[in-house]
């Protein structure tokens, strides 16, 4: 079948400038994707749209890159200046500990910014220290986390599920607990190396999550922890979840500018053209533009 070319919502990127991201100061730290030498230096709005725009990106929707405690507010509040002056991103994803007393508070301010949609609390946990963004797995399912969580029906906010297979009963629990709060599985459910072991467990994880209406699945970071990625691969998980969560629930996003660790835009994007050429042109569109029209409000 024909590969897609029309118009591509790009649903998770970061821009950024070095001094405000603490994850980038000195001194470098190990972190669960690798190397990252090339990411500390500035990211710039012009960059990206410089990166996206002659491969067909039209739209954007920024995830939060982690400005650190306490700046959530600061980051948000130069995402919509740089979006009001560019024009990207179109969307954003804040960042938020729903397990803070006082979230509810911070999630009002968010509120007023026009292009937020959503939250990022990530919850990812295994054995390896490096993949620990909390202290334990079921951290979603503590009292102080889902007191925090339960405020994102009330402000029609969703939540960007970001997880190992290894967590995927703990979060089916928060699932089923708030069945009205839509929902995203990230970096399609991250799978973490090509064993077939793991891509079994992985596999397993992700059907039991998409059994439930309100989740989608995000064909981004595909290649976080392989240190970017083959066609074949990216093959694999495109069709997997599109096959458990249906062309419906599937939506595209890249985390540019991790992934420009490996390859440019145009050679990323190439792997998922030539994947998704397999389907009818319709639900290429759909993955690629529509549906995250529809799940982001664009």
């Amino acid at each position: 079948m024909p590969r897609y070319d029309g118009p591509i919502i790009d649903t998770h990127h970061h821009i950024w400038r070095r001094a405000d991201v603490s994850w980038l100061q000195e001194p470098p730290v190990p972190r669960m994707f690798g190397d990252y030498f090339g990411l500390r230096r500035d990211y710039p709005v012009e960059e990206w749209i410089n990166d996206i725009v002659p491969e067909g990106v039209n739209k954007s929707v920024h995830v939060t890159a982690m400005w650190g405690p306490g700046r959530e507010l600061d980051e948000t509040r130069w995402l919509q200046k740089t979006a009001d002056k560019h024009g990207f991103p179109h969307g954003i994803v804040v960042n938020a500990n729903l397990a803070d007393p006082n979230v509810g508070a911070q999630l009002a301010e968010q509120k007023k910014f026009k292009n937020v949609r959503g939250v990022r609390n990530m919850l990812y946990w295994d054995k390896d220290p490096l993949r620990q963004a909390q202290a334990k797995p079921d951290h979603c399912n503590s009292a102080e986390f889902r007191r925090g969580f339960a405020l994102l029906e009330k402000l029609d906010l969703h939540f960007e599920l970001q997880i190992f297979a290894g967590q995927a009963a703990h979060a089916v629990k928060l699932i089923e607990a708030f069945p009205r709060v839509r929902m995203i599985l990230v970096h399609a459910g991250m799978l973490t190396d090509r064993s077939q072991a793991a891509i079994n467990e992985w596999r397993d994880a992700v059907k039991l999550i998409s059994a439930h209406p309100n989740v989608h699945v995000k064909l981004s970071g595909i290649g976080m922890f392989s240190q970017g990625v083959t066609k074949g691969q990216v093959r694999q998980v495109v069709r997997d979840c599109i096959q458990l969560f249906g062309v419906e629930r599937t939506i595209y996003g890249s985390n540019f500018p991790l992934e420009k660790l490996h390859a440019s835009y145009k050679d990323f994007l190439d792997a998922y053209r030539e994947a998704l050429s397999e389907y009818p042109l319709p639900d290429q569109k759909r993955i690629f533009h529509d549906n995250a029209m529809s799940f982001y409000r664009l």
